[in-house]
């Protein structure tokens, strides 16, 4: 396994546990984080602490219901790409179950910059209001 898929791994772990010191482990200080779409969480993040008030916001918006569930990873060089599903419902009971891609640049071994990508983007701009 390379470096970086084992950089990911920890990640994916922590993720998948709901540990987020763990996570945040797995990251530079001044990560930067690409929130695709026109909703209310889209845009850039550079940051651990504006990058965990990011990340809480997810689960407020969905009763901490949402997660990430891994398909698949593969690397290429500094690059580790992730099929994702992401599944969420909010409050008045309406669910997300979206296909994406998360695109992870490794550097000095941590994740530096992560871009974000969505089946159907409009779908989840909606959900995310």
């Amino acid at each position: 396994m390379s470096k970086n898929l084992a950089i990911f791994n920890a990640y994916n772990t922590a993720l998948a546990a709901g540990d987020f010191a763990g996570v945040f482990a797995t990251m530079a200080d001044d990560i930067i984080w690409h929130q695709p779409g026109a909703h209310s969480t889209s845009g850039t993040h550079i940051g651990k602490d504006v990058l965990g008030g990011h990340l809480a916001s997810f689960a407020e918006k969905t009763q901490g219901t949402f997660k990430v569930v891994t398909n698949w990873v593969s690397d290429n060089q500094d690059l580790v790409a992730a099929n994702v599903t992401f599944l969420g419902t909010r409050p008045d009971g309406t669910e997300l179950n979206m296909n994406g891609i998360d695109l992870f640049r490794m550097e000095d071994g941590k994740i530096k910059e992560v871009w974000l990508f969505s089946a159907d983007q409009a779908a989840e701009d909606e959900f995310w209001g």
